[in-house]
């Protein structure tokens, strides 16, 4: 059965993952489209500084962790002495 795409109103099938025209997806079907990297060019500087970034970023979930076990750990150790 043909349905109209609600993007670009083209009349696609409504058994397709995405319009075959624009490559919206239905909004109302389960469906996601794969997303694969084929090819990544990016200087060595760049690398550097993202890798640095994402340390940077990960410090307050760290902080975050260490936080919860400690406390977490402070409530269950007095339950755990005999």
């Amino acid at each position: 059965m043909l349905i109209e795409c609600f993007e670009c109103k083209a009349r696609i099938s409504d058994s397709a993952a995405s319009c075959p025209h624009c490559g919206a997806v239905p909004l109302e079907s389960g469906h996601s489209l794969p997303v694969v990297v084929s090819d990544l060019h990016m200087r060595f500087g760049t690398i550097f500084w993202f890798m640095i970034k994402v340390a940077v970023a990960a410090v307050p979930a760290v902080v975050v962790l260490y936080t919860a076990s400690t406390v977490i750990g402070g409530l269950i150790s007095p339950l755990l002495r005999p």
